[in-house]
């Protein structure tokens, strides 16, 4: 297959994605990554570059919104390969736009989220987009048709309420170097399992409902 045909067939799924509000949550990464260094007051939690994460993920939430899903349901492409494809198609946005974020926030001189935290506070994206996909798709897979975007924006602002309120022997939120840190990282690590279990999930085939008048004839 040429790379021409495949642009064909890309560019109608392309203009069916939410641009806006990706375009909106990369700006708010951008704009969490540049102003609390500029903020002589700002404490050490409010650098936490995770916050850029969850503009992100909350612009990356309306990427399952489909207005023609109606008519692409009866194409012979799976359920699966039409969610993942969209998915695809905005990762180079997204993580374009988080390398650079992680990149300039972590370089600060006086920040303690250094340069040897980019790959954890990875995983913490990872996590926090695998669940906001994750509710998005459940949201579309129960109720075809509705708009699953709000939903899923609110995934990532409610994990952070309940992070915040979790006791410290059950960190998510913790500063590099301790052993905090390192508990934090595997709960982050068992959330991007879950998140990608319940996209997986969500994304299969949905069975034929038997009719009622079968099911009462039994």
């Amino acid at each position: 297959m040429t790379i021409t045909v495949r642009a064909q067939r890309l560019l109608p799924v392309a203009r069916t994605i939410a641009w806006v509000p990706l375009l909106a949550g990369a700006a708010l990464c951008i704009a969490a990554a540049i102003l609390p260094p500029l903020l002589s007051q700002s404490s050490a939690m409010a650098r936490w570059p995770g916050y850029g994460a969850l503009g992100l993920c909350a612009g990356a939430a309306f990427l399952l919104d489909d207005p023609a899903s109606n008519t692409v349901a009866a194409t012979p492409m799976s359920l699966a390969r039409r969610r993942l494809l969209r998915v695809a198609l905005a990762l180079p946005l997204l993580g374009a736009v988080w390398a650079a974020s992680l990149w300039y926030a972590t370089s600060a001189p006086d920040t303690v989220f250094g340069p040897q935290t980019r790959a954890g506070l990875s995983v913490q994206l990872a996590a926090l987009l695998a669940l906001t996909l994750a509710a998005a798709a459940l949201v579309l897979r129960f109720m075809p048709g509705e708009q699953s975007g709000w939903i899923g924006a609110a995934i990532p602002f409610t994990l952070l309420g309940f992070a915040l309120a979790l006791p410290e022997r059950f960190p998510l939120l913790a500063f590099p170097g301790g052993e905090e840190w390192h508990t934090a990282q595997q709960h982050w690590i068992a959330l991007l399992a879950i998140g990608l279990v319940a996209f997986a999930w969500s994304v299969r085939e949905p069975s034929a409902a038997v009719p009622l008048v079968h099911r009462r004839g039994r």
